[in-house]
């Protein structure tokens, strides 16, 4: 009776975390585990392998917080002459087509067993050019499980992104990147505000619905049994 009791809270509490990641509904958010996730912190900003007064093009650990792949340039706007999303600065992911590649960084970050994370980004687009997609996600470091995948084809006008996923206890990675990519200059996607923080239901919200589900279920049963 006592596994029983236990089994069922374990479904109910699987239950919440799928109707959380499915719908809607309202969670309170932790503060951001990223480092530097809007970009507005840049010591090096005209120090990069490329530039001018608009743009600076960023390689390796030159972007605090995050690594950029070897081989692959990351492409940091300020405000004075190419667009951006917000703040001060926000990043081009064409990466100059630096050596044929486009941007590709990411950011390792500690996850708990179980524990359910909210991913927040903002992206636009820039040039007209519609072939490369934007690609984000969030993998296990240990297994290369894919806990999120967004890849986004080129739309018009500014867009903000939310996903919920379960930790796994060890270290998770957020990879930015086109894919497919075009390996050139191409001025196709601005990122921008990336976050990542622990999501816990807004109080009683898990509970209301699993309330009306039980009810439902009660319901259910009685139509049975008549």
């Amino acid at each position: 009776m006592l596994m029983a009791k236990h089994r069922n809270a374990a479904a109910k509490l699987a239950l919440c975390v799928g109707l959380m990641q499915s719908t809607a509904l309202a969670v309170t958010v932790a503060p951001n585990l990223l480092v530097n996730g809007d970009f507005e912190n840049q010591p090096n900003w005209g120090k990069g392998v490329d530039g001018d007064s608009g743009f600076t093009l960023l390689t390796g650990a030159a972007m605090p917080g995050w690594t950029i792949e070897a081989g692959h340039g990351v492409t940091v706007h300020n405000t004075s002459l190419y667009p951006t999303i917000s703040g001060n600065y926000s990043v081009n992911i064409d990466g100059e087509g630096m050596g044929g590649v486009n941007a590709s960084f990411y950011q390792d970050f500690a996850s708990a067993i179980g524990t359910l994370y909210a991913l927040n980004f903002d992206w636009s687009i820039w040039g007209a050019n519609t072939s490369p997609n934007l690609d984000v996600s969030v993998t296990d470091t240990t297994t290369s499980s894919v806990l999120y995948h967004g890849n986004f084809a080129w739309a018009s006008g500014a867009h903000s992104e939310s996903a919920l996923f379960s930790g796994t206890g060890n270290a998770l990675r957020l990879r930015i990147q086109e894919s497919p990519s075009t390996g050139s200059n191409d001025n196709a996607y601005m990122v921008d505000n990336f976050s990542v923080a622990e999501a816990v239901p807004e109080p009683g919200s898990c509970a209301v619905m699993l309330v009306g589900l039980s009810l439902l279920g009660m319901v259910a049963r009685r139509r049975t049994r008549a």
